[in-house]
Formats: C-alpha cells, sequence, structure tokens
C-alpha cells in the first residue's frame, strides 16, 4: 500500500519545528496536504496575488482643455495642459492646439496657466522648462533658435526682453509667460522648422521667440505625491494676457502598470509550472 505524503511540503513547516506554534504547523500542514495545493491551485492563486498586488505609487495624470468652441476678440481660442503628480514631483505640459494655418494674432498665442492642486504643493525645489524655441518673420516663416520657455517659471533673459511670472498662492500655481518687458515665449501650435504660418498678421512677429509646439515644466514641489490631482485650470491667451477661459478636465484612459502587466504575464507561467509538477508527483 502507497503512503501518499504531502508533495512540495516545506522545511520550514517540518515536524522538526521552525519557530511556529503548534496551531500554526498544524494548519500548515493542512494546507500543503490539500487537494488544492496538491492540484497546484494555491500556488497559481498566490503567484496572481502577488503580480496583482505588486502596485506601487504610479503617477496620476489630469488633463484640462478650453471648452469646444472658444474664441477671443482675435479669433478661435484652444489648449490643453496635461498634469502628472507623483511622489515630490509635478509635470505640466501646455499645447496650443490651433492649426498652425488658423492662427492669425498674438492674441491666440497661449499666455499663461493657473491651476489648483487638490493638496499644498509644499516647498518649491528644483525646475526645468523644455519646449522648442521659434522666431516669425513678419510673414509667417519660422526658425527654430536655441532656449527654452523659461518665462513660465518667473525667469527670462536679460532686459529688454524681462521675464515671466511664477507664484504660488495657497493650492493655486500661476505660470505665466509675461509680466516685465516685452512678451516672449508665447506657445504657438506646432509646426516644422522652416514652416510658415500662412494666416498671421504682420505684428505677430514682434513677440518671438515663440515656444513651437508643447511646452513641458516640471516641478519638484514637496508635498506632491501621486494622489495630487488638479481640481481647475485656466487658460490665458495673448499679451494682456488677452482672454482668460477655464478649462474642462476628463478622465485619461485607464493603462495598466506596465510593472503589473509584466508580472501578471510572468505569474501564469509560474502556477501552470507548479501545477504541472504536483500532478506528476501525484501520478508517480
Amino acid at each position: 500500500m502507497k503512503t501518499m505524503s504531502s508533495p512540495g511540503l516545506p522545511s520550514a513547516v517540518d515536524a522538526r519545528g521552525s519557530g511556529r506554534t503548534r496551531a500554526e504547523k498544524r494548519l500548515l500542514r493542512r494546507l500543503y496536504a490539500s487537494r488544492a495545493w496538491r492540484a497546484g491551485i494555491v500556488p497559481l492563486l498566490a503567484c496572481l496575488a502577488l503580480a496583482l498586488g505588486t502596485n506601487p505609487a504610479k503617477a496620476a495624470l489630469v488633463t484640462f482643455v478650453t471648452p469646444t468652441g472658444s474664441s477671443g476678440s482675435d479669433g478661435p481660442l484652444a489648449a490643453s495642459a496635461d498634469f502628472t503628480t507623483s511622489a515630490g514631483q509635478l509635470t505640466v505640459t501646455l499645447t496650443n492646439l490651433l492649426s498652425s494655418s488658423v492662427i492669425r494674432s498674438a492674441g491666440q498665442a497661449l499666455s499663461d496657466i493657473s491651476f489648483t492642486l487638490s493638496n499644498a504643493p509644499g516647498t518649491l525645489g528644483a525646475t526645468t522648462a523644455v519646449g522648442q524655441q521659434g522666431n516669425v518673420s513678419s510673414t509667417g516663416l519660422v526658425t527654430f533658435v536655441s532656449g527654452a520657455p523659461v518665462r513660465f517659471l518667473g525667469q527670462g533673459p536679460p532686459p529688454p526682453g524681462g521675464t515671466g511670472t511664477f507664484s504660488i498662492t495657497g493650492n493655486t500655481i500661476l505660470m505665466e509667460a509675461i509680466g516685465g518687458g516685452q512678451p516672449s515665449q508665447m506657445i504657438a501650435p506646432a509646426i516644422a522648422n522652416g514652416g510658415t504660418f500662412t494666416n498671421v498678421n504682420a505684428g505677430f512677429s514682434n513677440f518671438s521667440p515663440y515656444t513651437i509646439g508643447p511646452a513641458t515644466f516640471t516641478l519638484n514641489l514637496s508635498g506632491v505625491t501621486a494622489a495630487t490631482t488638479v481640481t481647475a485650470a485656466t487658460f490665458s491667451f495673448g499679451t494682456g494676457p488677452d482672454t482668460f477661459i477655464p478649462g474642462t478636465s476628463g478622465p485619461p484612459p485607464a493603462v495598466p502598470e506596465p510593472t503589473t502587466l509584466v508580472l501578471a504575464v510572468t505569474a501564469i507561467p509560474v502556477g501552470l509550472g507548479c501545477w504541472l509538477r504536483r500532478r506528476k508527483r501525484a501520478a508517480a
């Protein structure tokens, strides 16, 4: 008569003892001797639980856009702001959504963003700004130049170029390309180097360089976490600024964390391997 042992019983729960109580040892022996363990079901579930439960704090993405049909005295206006929060950091990406053939005036360039966080931002640390700069001629010809949209961070070239405006008041942050001196670095629609804004007026070139295409800003803020969100945002356009438009928000598409997907996929073959090994041992 063949004696059935409990396959896969770890030495940590052998009768020799492992620091566990007698009741804990009995419970573990029953688990490892059970049909579910021998069939590999429990190991498979354990692997899957480990994979799906391993989900580190992930960044939160919030997007605000100007409402459809927004306009000002110079014509249509359209922009978006993507806010990504993580531990100690906030990333803001601003985009002028107008077509390069539609923009006509500097009054349609995105010049500032004001937004409110769900909690106090804390102390401001290092900041960065990235965005292609470009001079625009009186005929609309765009020539890329070096630089970054640092005026949105309250910085700027030496006078007479002036500086922008950056402030934190309570939970609200203001980032503005205008403030002192001649406005510049306002955000225009994306276009290739050497391309032409075919509809711009002669005064458009007075505020070069523009930020051509998206501008991305990284703010290190001690109070920001992955749970921090943006509760309101207002876009401003032009050199005044001329027009203020409250943004509307929408939830971004849910995308599983890459780490979770990798672990989940890895757990399946591991669990199946456990199941096959136990089936072979049971049949022996």
